[in-house]
């Protein structure tokens, strides 16, 4: 079966974020919202094939942590997938 998977990487909430931090300075010194805080990622679409869910969910896992993500910086959520 054809699977198709939704991921976003983002630093872990312990890692300094340079990018997020620029945008809430942007945001706070245009007086666009003083309050607000941001963090930035990556998003992935992925297709691959596997015999079933169980399979597919543990193909995306791997392609999350052994490819899409330092583990030591990172972390991904798999926010949507489904068979195609």
């Amino acid at each position: 079966m054809k699977i198709s998977a939704e991921v976003k990487v983002i630093l872990k909430d312990d890692i300094k974020d340079p990018a997020g931090l620029a945008v809430e300075n942007i945001l706070k010194r245009t007086n666009i919202d003083a309050e607000s805080s941001v963090r930035t990622g990556k998003f992935f679409s992925i297709k691959t094939f596997a015999q079933n869910r169980i399979e597919a969910m543990e193909k995306i896992n791997k392609i999350c942590t052994e490819v899409l993500t330092n583990p030591n910086l990172e972390q991904y959520e798999i926010i949507r997938i489904k068979e195609e």
